[in-house]
C-alpha cells in the first residue's frame, strides 16, 4: 500500500513538473527560458472542422490551428469575459510571433533564421456559442494555407 503511494506521488510530481514547461521556450538547447506569449483570435470568418471526436482545424485567413481534445484545455466563459480578454487577427498573430522571434534573438546576440514552426506563441481560438456563453480553445498555430 505504502509502495502505490510513492509511485502515485512520484508520476503525479513528474506529471506536473513537465506539464509547465509546455508555456516556455528557449533559442538554443538548455538555453534560457522565455514565456509563450499568449494571444488570442476571435472565430467570425473563420471555419471549424470537426475532424473525429479528439480534433479540431479552425482555418482562419489562411491560418491552420489543430486542437487536440487528449493535450489542449477548453475553458467555457460568459461573455463578460470576452471584455477583458484582447483578441487581434492572424496578420497581428504573425507580427507579434516574428517581433519575439527577433527580439529575443537579439537579446542572446544570435542570429537565428525565422523557424517554421510556431515555437514562440500559445494561441487560443475564441469561439461564441451564444450572445453569453463563449469557449476557449487552446490550440496548436500549425501552418500557413497558400
Amino acid at each position: 500500500m505504502e509502495m502505490k503511494k510513492i509511485l502515485f506521488l512520484t508520476l503525479l510530481i513528474s506529471n506536473l513538473a513537465l506539464a509547465q514547461e509546455t508555456n516556455y521556450y528557449s533559442l538554443e538547447k538548455n538555453g534560457k527560458k522565455y514565456p509563450k506569449i499568449i494571444r488570442y483570435i476571435l472565430l467570425n470568418e473563420g471555419k471549424k472542422i470537426i475532424y473525429d471526436s479528439n480534433t479540431l482545424f479552425f482555418n482562419i485567413d489562411k491560418q491552420r490551428f489543430k486542437y487536440n481534445k487528449k493535450i489542449h484545455k477548453t475553458d467555457t466563459c460568459s461573455s463578460s469575459a470576452l471584455k477583458k480578454i484582447k483578441t487581434i487577427s492572424t496578420g497581428q498573430l504573425i507580427k507579434d510571433e516574428y517581433a519575439e522571434h527577433v527580439k529575443k534573438s537579439k537579446e542572446n546576440g544570435l542570429k537565428i533564421p525565422f523557424p517554421f514552426n510556431h515555437y514562440n506563441s500559445r494561441v487560443f481560438i475564441i469561439e461564441k456559442l451564444s450572445p453569453e456563453k463563449i469557449i476557449k480553445h487552446e490550440v496548436d498555430w500549425i501552418f500557413s494555407i497558400e
